[in-house]
């Protein structure tokens, strides 16, 4: 159905921070709040876990994941060129806890 990647690990020797690898759910149950959900356990976990930040990077093409982390408060932190093979940009997304 879905799947959330993710980990949280010491960033810089200093403070935990979670990182959102890959949000997937199958294209035929899309916008039944899959998606939300998961991300949303996701976000709790690394708040377990003692996370102050959590970072992603998602395609600038892609409107749907920004706005469904920026529901969330992820902020476009940077934008970091050409970061996919397919030479697409990408934005990275931060959420400050």
């Amino acid at each position: 159905v879905g799947a959330l990647v993710c980990k949280a690990d010491l960033h810089k020797q200093q403070h935990m921070r979670g990182y959102v690898a890959m949000l997937v759910v199958e294209r035929r149950l899309r916008k039944r709040g899959i998606a939300k959900e998961l991300v949303n356990l996701g976000i709790q976990r690394m708040v377990e876990e003692g996370c102050r930040e959590i970072v992603l990077e998602a395609e600038v093409t892609n409107q749907a994941a920004l706005n469904l982390y920026s529901k969330f408060g992820f902020i476009r932190d940077k934008r970091l060129h050409r970061y996919y093979l397919t030479g697409t940009d990408a934005y990275r997304l931060k959420l400050s806890l």
